[in-house]
């Protein structure tokens, strides 16, 4: 009698199956081998896909099982049920064709498979319905997720930082609040809107052992698609199906939009990565014509000194933009928003503001991932008790291994959990509105021509600023000091360069990056235009 030779392939398609599954399909094929006189090939011919869909046939172990069948290693494949093979018919016929094609039978261990003409139809009955079973079962689940969106119920996947699921029966869970992440997502938006970059968030957020959602580190991407999420603005968003109000709100419009125009600003920022000079007012200074943010600009023109002449330009202005305002330059703008900076840091403004930042230290909760620390770190310290009262109880040698071993863990978790509190501790230490007005007092106090001084003065004082022709205003961030400045900006601005060093002098040689008094003095509060 002539030996027959066969392969199993076996597969489960989903995480809510289990190798389990396998096994059984395994068993039942062996069985199927015994009684009808295959030898069954060993590994590597036992071909396994886990957590593989019958829908495609991109499963590796499947494709290998294919190209194996070309050998002419054996002459049958034994599968436990032909949806088991696949549950796309056509591909499914196609597929068996390149078995046939290579001397191979499909045998089910299960169903009637034999090679006669009913044998067939009756393979494909079994194959046609179990693509109607797997498109039926889509189509079910579609259906269970549409349902659970309109609730606004989870539809499985990651739970955004700052959220966690609460049973409601019926095995349906809906989005809360996590309170002791929350905080983590509010601060993650508060520093970014008030100028911290993702670079410093992620590093602050990774040396402190907080996680994403999914238990990865922070990185750029991850960070920019947090801030991004409407969710934590009450969002509920699954697929074409969106509702208001359907996720607990953790970030305020006001706050969430702020952070989506800086993403927009720092997105557009041409001059960082082109300009050699550092442009002071990039992200702060805009067109007041068409609201535009303007960009640094860096002339090809070059004066008698060999110094080239920048400036500031409209993002609409030049390659066919619709923008028409001029150019402005470089130093004498910032020169002017700095002096402006200076002008307002007054006792009176110094004392008031060193006021208000103290009542937002107090009113803000900075107390969370204290809290957080303290959990985890009182959690590891009654895992060591309880390590150690099993230590002593126990006699068994292995089981003291292993216990010493998880002793060892939990000590360093202790150890770094400790560490990670006195890091906390000590970065939200609280300022005293004293050491505020003398910070402030010294900033008011510090030397012009330091671009170090230039860059902290500009990003502590100034919001926005709008640049016209014949004027511009500056918003600062105190909220309720806005200044106007009417003059003729542009006018023969060459002309001003006339000492070849690249500074802006009035026409009676001030400059006011040299002598701000003198340039008062001389030009009264406009600039001598």
């Amino acid at each position: 009698m002539v030996e027959k030779t066969a392969v199993i392939y076996a597969r489960y398609s989903s995480e809510k199956q289990t190798y389990q599954s396998i096994e059984g399909q395994l068993k039942v094929c062996y069985k199927y081998a015994e009684d009808n006189k295959y030898t069954v090939l060993p590994e590597p011919y036992i071909y396994i896909d886990e957590a593989q869909s019958g829908k495609t046939d991109k499963r590796d172990n499947f494709r290998r099982m294919l190209n194996d069948s070309k050998k002419k290693l054996f002459d049958t494949v034994i599968v436990y049920a032909f949806d088991r093979f696949g549950r796309n018919i056509l591909q499914s016929l196609l597929n068996e064709k390149t078995l046939t094609d290579n001397g191979v039978a499909l045998l089910s261990a299960t169903e009637n498979s034999d090679s006669t003409p009913s044998g067939k139809m009756q393979r494909n009955i079994h194959m046609t319905f179990a693509q109607y079973y797997s498109e039926e079962l889509a189509q079910k689940t579609i259906r269970g997720l549409e349902l659970n969106a309109d609730n606004c119920y989870s539809t499985g996947g990651p739970v955004p930082l700052g959220y966690k699921l609460e049973p409601v029966g019926n095995g349906k869970k809906r989005y809360v609040v996590d309170e002791e992440m929350a905080p983590v997502v509010r601060e993650i938006f508060t520093k970014y809107a008030n100028g911290d970059s993702i670079k410093s968030i992620c590093d602050n957020l990774n040396a402190r052992q907080i996680r994403t959602s999914t238990g990865a580190i922070f990185n750029k991407n991850s960070l920019h698609w947090m801030m991004k999420s409407r969710k934590y603005i009450g969002f509920y968003i699954y697929g074409k199906i969106e509702k208001e109000n359907g996720f607990p709100r953790i970030i305020d419009d006001e706050l969430f939009n702020k952070v989506q125009d800086k993403m927009a600003l720092n997105k557009a920022l041409p001059a960082r990565s082109r300009a050699i000079d550092e442009y002071l007012l990039t992200t702060k200074l805009f067109c007041g014509y068409d609201k535009e943010m303007m960009v640094g600009h860096s002339s090809n023109k070059i004066n008698k000194n060999g110094i080239k002449y920048n400036y500031y330009k409209c993002k609409k202005q030049g390659g066919g933009g619709p923008c028409k305002r001029k150019m402005v330059h470089k130093n004498y703008i910032e020169d002017r928003v700095i002096a402006e900076c200076r002008k307002i840091l007054t006792p009176k403004y110094i004392k008031r503001t060193a006021r208000e930042i103290m009542k937002i230290a107090e009113s803000y909760d900075d107390k969370t991932e204290v809290r957080r620390l303290e959990k985890l770190l009182q959690e590891a310290q009654e895992a060591k008790v309880n390590h150690m009262a099993t230590l002593r109880a126990c006699n068994d040698d292995t089981v003291r291994e292993m216990v010493i071993e998880d002793l060892s863990t939990i000590a360093a978790e202790i150890k770094e959990f400790e560490k990670q509190l006195a890091l906390e501790n000590a970065r939200r230490e609280t300022i005293s509105e004293a050491q505020i007005i003398k910070s402030l007092t010294r900033l008011a106090d510090g030397d012009v021509n330091s671009i170090e001084y230039r860059r902290s003065l500009v990003r502590l004082l100034v919001n926005k600023i709008y640049l016209y022709d014949d004027k511009f205003n500056i918003a600062f961030n105190t909220g309720d000091e806005k200044v106007e400045i009417t003059e003729v900006l542009l006018e023969n601005i060459e002309k001003r360069l006339n000492n070849g060093s690249g500074l802006l002098y009035d026409d009676k040689g001030f400059c006011p990056l040299n002598s701000e008094c003198q340039w008062r003095a001389a030009t009264g509060d406009g600039l001598g235009s």
